[in-house]
């Protein structure tokens, strides 16, 4: 079977590899931790891996599958991109919120993940990804800052890092940068991702459920 984009698929798979690492890590450190936040954050790496390889697999091989399997694999790319924002939002409000505050705001994630879903059967640009994966990468740094986040104060340098990278990486595919003819936008953008998953999976590990126990811990 020919291959449309050698090295987006490669770097797809690559970074859904090291994405679905991460999760299992995070899912096995949390089974003795019990912190529902941590428990968000490696569902949101799971679904990440899941968006990693169908888009992968749609960059590969879209010339030579049929045309409905193409646009099916594409959505589910983009919905498993928004579900991986949806569950990171939510890991950032259990780590600074509680009780009806909580439900709240938990509520909003759930509707906003509603709405982009609904948005995204309807269209295919890949810039409304970056639309709402973004606007939950700034929510998660005005949680990192804040003074009162303790589930998060003790390791935003981690989470901060990592946003600022993911944001990087989607900067640069946005701007179509390329290093080379075979190395294009979306190519460099995995590979700077992949740095900024260490940082979040990291920060992500650190998470504390607000109220808890733990969350004072540094």
């Amino acid at each position: 079977m020919p291959v449309s984009e050698p090295m987006t698929l490669a770097t797809d798979y690559a970074l859904g590899t090291f994405a679905a690492v991460c999760a299992l890590l995070l899912a096995r450190q949390n089974a003795h931790l019990r912190q529902r936040a941590v428990g968000l954050w490696a569902l949101a790496l799971a679904a990440a891996a899941v968006g990693s390889f169908t888009g992968g697999t749609y960059h590969g091989f879209q010339q030579a599958i049929p045309v409905p399997v193409a646009a099916v694999l594409w959505k589910i790319t983009t919905i498993a991109m928004g579900v991986a924002s949806f569950f990171l939002l939510s890991a950032g409000l259990n780590a600074a919120f509680t009780g009806r505050t909580l439900q709240w705001l938990q509520a909003a994630a759930t509707v906003k993940l509603g709405i982009y879903t609904l948005w995204m059967m309807w269209h295919d640009e890949f810039r409304f990804v970056i639309y709402d994966y973004g606007s939950t990468l700034v929510i998660l740094m005005l949680l990192a800052a804040g003074r009162r986040t303790h589930g998060i104060r003790g390791h935003r340098a981690y989470l901060v890092s990592g946003i600022l990278v993911s944001i990087a990486a989607a900067g640069v595919q946005q701007a179509g940068v390329r290093l080379h003819r075979h190395f294009n936008h979306n190519d460099l953008m995995h590979v700077i991702q992949m740095g900024g998953m260490w940082l979040l999976y990291t920060g992500g590990a650190r998470l504390r459920d607000a109220g808890g126990s733990d969350a004072s811990q540094p």
